[in-house]
């Protein structure tokens, strides 16, 4: 700031103006403090910049076709196919892989929930000493508790094996139907006793298209099968044990017609949809 001129003004005049000159040469050599000075001291610091690398990309739909239907489902425990291999579903809606062969199928949980069995295709094999084909099935057990796969079947006494349910426990049954590529087609159902290392696969029933497992009563712990026998064929009703040997021969079939209900209620083996049994009537 230039000292203006004092020509003309008496010396007390001068003093004064002088000293105010000097006050207001003061106030504008300070640093002003701007409006955007203020607002910028005031507002929040701006985030960290994260990387593009570190920020998880969204589901890949091949990731979602990967993950079984059950996952994210609070449901009941059970097991599923997905894919060619089997999940276990657990009650709150989580889900894991238990087998990696893109073979595996039809799945089923033992009623105590410690143990799986399922199908394991391996395509379609010859018959010895015969020109037919049958599907070349392995049956494979999984322990939830040890993550150990074993096999207890293939194809042998029984062919074609399918569609393994738990009659109990430790007695798996399987639909045996026979010859893929047949000259004639038989119905039988095996059963694959687990309280043996190996476990043991016998014949239960041939010309069969019932097997269930009687759960209460006098006859708890047996099977219930009915269906054709030959020569005839002649229709047979009979509780057999689990090796398959008959213990009581049925005049008609002990199906009730009402829906299974409570803990009276049978689990069957290739019977769709599932009935009640009742031996009284007989």
């Amino acid at each position: 700031m230039t000292e203006p001129r004092w020509t003309g003004v008496p010396r007390k005049m001068r003093v004064v103006l002088a000293a105010a000159f000097a006050v207001v040469a003061s106030a504008c050599s300070r640093p002003s403090t701007r409006t955007d000075d203020v607002a910028s001291a005031e507002a929040p610091a701006p985030p960290p910049q994260v990387p593009p690398s570190a920020i998880a990309p969204p589901p890949s739909a091949s990731a979602a076709a990967a993950a079984p239907p059950c996952a994210g489902v609070r449901a009941r425990p059970g097991v599923e196919a997905h894919e060619g291999n089997i999940h276990f579903c657990a009650q709150d809606g989580s889900a894991r892989k238990l087998t990696d062969s893109g073979k595996d199928t039809s799945p089923m949980l033992s009623p105590d929930g410690k143990r799986i069995v399922f199908v394991r295709a391996e395509g379609i094999g010859p018959v010895e000493g015969d020109d037919a084909r049958v599907t070349d099935n392995r049956i494979l057990l999984h322990d939830l508790a040890s993550g150990q796969t074993r096999e207890i079947a293939k194809n042998g006494t029984c062919l074609s094996l399918w569609s393994p349910v738990f009659a109990f426990d430790d007695l798996v049954l399987l639909d045996t139907r026979g010859y893929e590529i047949p000259r004639y087609t038989h119905t039988s159902v095996c059963g694959v006793d687990l309280r043996t290392n190996p476990p043991v696969v016998k014949a239960i029933a041939t010309g069969t298209d019932c097997v269930m497992a009687i759960r209460s009563g006098p006859y708890r712990g047996h099977l219930y099968a009915e269906g054709w026998r030959s020569p005839g064929p002649s229709a047979y009703f009979a509780i057999v044990d689990r090796s398959g040997r008959t213990v009581r021969e049925l005049e008609a079939s002990a199906f009730t017609e009402d829906p299974p209900e409570g803990p009276v209620a049978q689990t069957g083996a290739f019977c769709r949809p599932p009935r009640r049994l009742d031996f009284r009537k007989k």
